[in-house]
């Protein structure tokens, strides 16, 4: 008898008939963090998805047995009742309730609050909770008034009261800066030491790497290999997982700049931006780099009117004007490709040839019959961003990276000039990003101009030709390419 406490045993998966996941045999034993890693579509999220009951109990074929029992969910309640936790690549909260709710809903009996208390009483029982953990969040806010950050962490912090044996971390740092994925790590680092099995996907592997005692790797929906920690060092991971794909990491080209494209003036909104100017020319990368809530993802979604301006202006070759909704940018040869994959990246009623096209001057026949020329279109640009995708797949199927990749496919196929990303490589493994950075450089041969907005720093420094600080509403400092600062600390 093996002391596993977990075990799948030929677990295979197949939606709308397209394998998913074929013969996954893989086991963890009691108390060990291990990290699941590999190219995304591979498989990790939806053995992830399997063994917290997103998808049923006889929709998969194979066995699980967990705590020597065989594991029969059919909904992930089923799982939190077996004490499978798990935090989804996206924050799965609710929306339309307060934080406090959040964080005292579906909590197991010996940790659940009584039902008759009152909702002013929660909300002190939540603050008071949160400031044991050295942090200060005001449970009496709606959670869909809170950033992704803060919608993580309240996640994170739940585990306390969840009491996990098995916790599931499926990119639990996909939105967060170097500086928040310390605070992640300190709890994490609280449930290993109590013993709790951790089964982690990420990419960011070096985050974790003193955590680590095996890591498995998922390739073309095979588990390929799992190695023991004696056999972890940085080498080869690199070369099981990315071989001559990494060729060089940043591949960045040097194009000629042209005329200035796009200007701002002096851009405010109610909320996070005070001041804001700077200006862009054709051929140029342009990067954006701040904190959680500097306002760099608002002025993002203000370029391309998602958020309203109270003050300032914005020129477009030179011309003054006004950006007052999404329609208006894309008049303008503006293209916006957001972060939020599944609020307004995608429209999950729509298979993937649809979700295309769904920009108005992407169509070029009738939008429910599309014509050989879309079809080939289509098939033109998966191969550039290595997406062998069945155009009639839905989104929801795919994963994280490739849900990504098709939402800036939409953009490319567009007759736009200035493009906005929005952590473009946010959930992505290198390979792809790679494949990002490389139709960036095709952009730009075609006269294109980019605004990249991230909360990798190192990324930017590789990819863009200048970077510019966002720190409290306004530009604290702007670097060059080939600069090295000698107090980045001071700019954000």
């Amino acid at each position: 008898m093996n002391n596993f406490i977990l075990s799948c045993k030929n677990i295979s998966l197949t939606l709308n008939q397209v394998p998913i996941i074929e013969n996954i045999n893989f086991s963890l034993y009691p108390g060990e963090f291990h990290l699941l890693m590999g190219e995304n579509g591979a498989g990790k999220t939806t053995l992830a998805n399997i063994l917290s009951g997103v998808y049923p109990f006889k929709s998969y074929s194979g066995t699980i047995i967990f705590n020597q029992q065989e594991l029969r969910l059919t909904t992930p309640r089923d799982a939190i009742k077996k004490k499978i936790i798990t935090i989804h690549q996206d924050t799965h909260l609710y929306e339309n309730m307060t934080i406090a709710d959040n964080l005292y809903a579906n909590l197991p009996a010996k940790t659940a609050l009584n039902k008759f208390i009152s909702s002013k009483k929660r909300i002190q029982l939540a603050n008071i909770f949160f400031q044991k953990h050295n942090v200060y969040i005001d449970s009496s806010r709606m959670v869909n008034e809170c950033s992704a950050v803060t919608k993580r962490k309240v996640e994170l912090l739940k585990l306390y009261l969840m009491e996990p044996d098995l916790l599931i971390l499926d990119e639990p740092v996909a939105f967060m800066s170097s500086y928040e994925i310390e605070f992640f790590l300190d709890i994490i680092k609280h449930f290993k030491n109590k013993g709790v099995t951790i089964l982690c996907i990420s990419h960011k592997y070096q985050a974790f790497y003193n955590l680590i005692d095996r890591f498995s790797i998922f390739y073309d929906k095979e588990l390929k290999t799992t190695f023991t920690r004696e056999d972890i060092d940085n080498g080869s991971i690199n070369s099981l997982l990315f071989a001559d794909f990494c060729q060089s990491r940043y591949p960045k080209i040097q194009v000629k700049k042209g005329k200035e494209v796009l200007c701002t003036e002096h851009l405010a909104t109610d909320g996070s931006l005070k001041d804001i100017s700077f200006s862009l020319q054709q051929g140029e990368i342009l990067g954006f780099f701040g904190r959680s809530g500097s306002g760099r993802n608002t002025l993002s979604k203000a370029l391309f009117g998602i958020e309203p301006l109270t003050s300032g202006t914005i020129y477009i070759d030179r011309l003054p004007t006004r950006i007052t909704c999404p329609q208006d940018a894309l008049d303008l040869g503006l293209a916006y490709i957001t972060d939020e994959r599944i609020d307004t990246g995608l429209f999950s009623n729509l298979d993937l040839l649809e979700n295309v096209y769904s920009i108005k001057e992407n169509n070029l026949g009738r939008f429910w019959a599309h014509t050989a020329l879309e079809y080939n279109r289509y098939y033109k640009y998966t191969k550039k961003l290595n997406l062998n995708l069945n155009p009639h797949m839905n989104p929801d199927s795919l994963s994280g990276g490739e849900q990504q990749k098709l939402i800036m496919m939409r953009w490319l196929m567009s007759s736009a000039r200035i493009f906005i990303f929005n952590e473009p490589t946010q959930s992505i493994d290198v390979p792809s990003k790679i494949d990002i950075y490389n139709m960036f450089n095709d952009l730009l041969l075609k006269g294109a101009s980019i605004l990249v907005f991230s909360s990798n720093l190192e990324e930017l420094m590789g990819i863009c030709d200048r970077i510019i600080f966002i720190k409290d509403g306004t530009v604290s400092g702007e670097i060059s390419h080939d600069e090295s600062p000698s107090s980045i600390q001071d700019l954000i």
